[in-house]
């Protein structure tokens, strides 16, 4: 039964750094990620908004027409 040598501090060290080094590289990509999404969710609030009010604002006007009278409901 051969025994595994222990790391030493270096060695602990040496992979830290690695795994740092790796894990920032993720992260800017992450953060990349979710500011494209971001700015595809706030374009996305634009248009349902941009929606809303012209549904709203046709539906008021079609209430104006018919209370005025041009469009008389029988």
């Amino acid at each position: 039964m051969g025994t595994k040598a222990r790391p030493t501090t270096a060695d602990v060290a040496a992979d830290l750094h690695a795994h740092e080094v790796k894990c920032e590289e993720r992260w800017k990509t992450i953060f990349k990620d979710t500011n494209e999404i971001k700015a595809e969710i706030a374009g996305i609030n634009q248009t349902i908004k941009m929606g809303t009010f012209g549904l709203f604002g046709f539906i008021g006007a079609l209430l104006i027409a018919i209370l005025s009278g041009v469009l008389p409901i029988n």
